[in-house]
């Protein structure tokens, strides 16, 4: 807002500056933006943020705030209230229907105006303060509004309804209403505006003759000719002004007030002091002939209690008690003394001040934050405890993208179409009340959906994807939602084996993390998800981790995805119990490790798994490691390929010993797998 130096100069009695006053402003909460001097005259430009706005935003505000900073009170004469006198109520009747929307309208009715060009004073202050003069009336309102806050608007009285037809036992009906379908109306811009059922609008008997809060109608606008008035000073809610300023694409200097909401009392401030400077400068013989207040909820001062040691630990400073009551009352709030403090009576117009702590703002705001001395901390400061489990995400999200997978973050909900592609029913998800859209209207009992969607996307432009979501599930169990923390990955490829190239990652991933005895067996499909032929749990010793497998080629093709697609899934708080173990370092063996080679043919459908364990247990501990290193089908057979690691950590193994191991091992893998050893 643009402030006139001299008007500030005069309503507070400053005696700096103008460069000093906007470096004290602006170290006490607002942000100056430019200065322009032209001869005896200075325009100040500030910018006011929205939680002052109701106060701030005019001449006597911001030189209550001068004067507060200054350490002075502000001496202005209190506008005595010209409405108090008994007038005709019954000739203008106003009507709120939405009281929510206005919560005060003041109408009066003024005769004998003359319209004519305002007093040389009023129109150099207004230029100063970026408004152009136009004539006596329009000017005093817009005055007013610049040094009170309260805007104000002016309708030519004879054409409202009456259109010239005056009689004098006129009677004339307000309405302060939503617009009705289909309604327009011409602003005193000279632009057409359809109006919809949100806007809120002045209307006589016919017709709306304002955007109210916002413009007034061009029709009844003040020209040369006008002699009568109605002066409107009301309170519009703000969220309703903003809505149809933004909806229009309209900024006035009311609406710009009324957005940030402003006190209802001050209509009656405004409206009173309008009349005074009509009574002046309006005509010879001005009068009031009509006058309605309609002020369904009255707003009255409220008191807040403040704790002078609790202000001062907040601040961080000891201010004296009566340095604050000064600082309070300098603002033009009433103090008296309390037991702890003070109890502060709030006036109206400082609607931001509800709280202790906003009392305590004000005082530190005044008194200078730039006073307050730096202290050292008087608590111990203490490391945060770690979050085991965060750290265990970040550390796997690191390992997977050194085995080469890039993390996809997606949302926590997926739509009932995601539902029915993977075979999945709504039943058992929880639906949200309110979704941004149908693509989001379920909580996700699953990653997979989302990940095939990454999948599909990713291989439009890419020939190989590999990627993890490090996320959660849902799921309702007895009336309470569950989250269930879980660690997926996809692979897709042009290898025909992607199930063994992830399997080789997920194995690097458990043994970068210090899992052990990992196994995986064949499992049956719980969910349509799944390739029935390529599916296995995966162990860690006798605790499930999760599963790994081919997605099933149907629920592939409905995504649009024509390569092989495979994926695994572990439950992060099971595996995190997993790798809490201490680890346990061990020698290296000093004595000779030997590497011999087995070959097999076996059933096509036989499981890897139960051979191993069968290797480990016929062994026992001289087997330290087996790792199958080639597979080929033949014949409805597959030939295996494994290297055996065997020794002893005591001795060193002769011949003979390992030959008697080895020969243990071929006994039982015929006997009770049925094996064909290849010798």
């Amino acid at each position: 807002m643009k402030y006139s130096y001299l008007w500030l100069k005069e309503l507070s009695g400053t005696k700096k500056t103008p460069a000093q006053l906007a470096e004290l402003l602006t170290m006490r909460a607002f942000e100056f933006e430019e200065m322009k001097t032209e001869g005896e005259e200075t325009q100040m430009e500030f910018s006011i943020l929205p939680n002052r706005g109701h106060d701030a935003l005019s001449h006597i505000g911001m030189a209550r705030e001068i004067c507060a900073i200054e350490g002075r009170k502000l001496k202005n004469g209190s506008l005595a209230s010209l409405l108090e006198a008994k007038l005709p109520s019954s000739r203008l009747k106003v009507e709120i229907k939405d009281k929510n929307l206005c919560k005060r309208y003041i109408g009066a009715v003024v005769e004998n105006i003359e319209v004519g060009p305002s007093p040389k004073w009023m129109q150099k202050w207004l230029l100063a303060s970026g408004v152009k003069p136009i004539n006596n009336v329009v000017d005093i309102t817009n005055y007013v509004l610049l040094e009170l806050g309260q805007p104000l608007h002016a309708f030519d009285f004879e054409k409202i309804a009456f259109n010239g037809n005056l009689t004098s036992n006129w009677k004339l009906n307000f309405q302060i209403r939503k617009a009705k379908k289909g309604e327009n109306i011409k602003l005193l811009d000279e632009k057409i505006y359809g109006l919809n059922e949100n806007d809120l609008v002045i209307a006589d008997r016919e017709k709306p003759i304002a955007l109210a809060g916002v413009m007034g109608g061009f029709d009844s606008s003040i020209t040369d000719k006008t002699t009568s008035i109605i002066l409107e000073s009301a309170n519009f809610d703000a969220v309703s002004i903003r809505k149809t300023r933004t909806r229009h694409n309209i900024s006035t200097e009311s609406s710009y007030r009324f957005e940030r909401e402003i006190d209802p009392n001050l209509a009656g401030e405004g409206a009173a002091r309008a009349i005074e400077l009509l009574q002046k400068f309006g005509g010879k013989s001005v009068k009031i002939v009509a006058y309605s207040d309609i002020y369904p909820k009255k707003v009255n001062p409220w008191t807040v209690k403040l704790d002078v040691n609790y202000a001062n630990s907040l601040l961080g400073e000891k201010i004296p008690a009566a340095r604050m009551k000064k600082i309070l009352e300098n603002l033009g709030l009433k103090v008296r003394t309390w037991k702890l403090g003070f109890q502060v009576g709030v006036p109206t117009r400082r609607i931001d001040l509800k709280t202790p702590e906003d009392l305590i703002e004000e005082i530190g705001r005044i008194f200078g934050y730039e006073n307050i001395k730096e202290q050292p901390l008087s608590a111990d400061v203490k490391t945060p405890p770690q979050n085991a489990k965060r750290n265990f995400e970040n550390k796997l999200r690191d390992a997977l993208a050194g085995l080469g997978f890039s993390e996809v973050m997606n949302y926590s909900f997926y739509g009932a179409e995601d539902i029915a592609k993977c075979g999945l029913k709504t039943e058992g998800h929880i639906e949200i009340e309110n979704p941004l859209s149908m693509d989001q209207q379920y909580l996700r009992r699953a990653l997979i959906p989302n990940m095939l969607k990454n999948v599909g996307l990713n291989l439009k432009n890419f020939d190989d994807v590999k990627i993890f979501e490090v996320g959660k599930k849902f799921r309702e169990k007895n009336g309470d939602m569950l989250e269930i923390s879980l660690l997926n990955c996809m692979l897709a490829n042009e290898s025909k084996t992607p199930f063994f190239e992830l399997k080789g990652a997920l194995e690097a991933l458990l043994s970068n993390l210090g899992v052990e005895n990992v196994k995986f067996e064949a499992a049956e499909p719980e969910c349509p998800v799944w390739n029935p032929a390529r599916l296995a749990k995966i162990f860690s010793g006798n605790v499930k981790i999760g599963k790994i497998g081919e997605i099933n080629p149907a629920i592939l093709k409905k995504y649009g995805i024509k390569k092989r697609v495979a994926g695994f899934g572990l439950k992060i708080d099971d595996l995190l119990e997993l790798t809490k173990k201490s680890a346990v370092f061990k020698p290296v063996s000093k004595f000779p490790v030997v590497e011999r080679d087995l070959s097999m043919f076996i059933n096509k459908l036989a499981n890897y798994g139960e051979i191993e364990t069968n290797i480990r247990k016929s062994g026992g501990k001289l087997v330290s490691s087996v790792e199958l290193f080639d597979v080929f089908e033949k014949e409805g057979e597959k030939s295996l390929a494994l290297r055996l690691k065997i020794g002893s950590r005591e001795k060193t193994l002769t011949s003979a010993e390992i030959d008697g191991v080895m020969k243990q091992i071929i006994y039982r893998l015929e006997k009770d797998l049925k094996v064909k050893v290849r010798k």
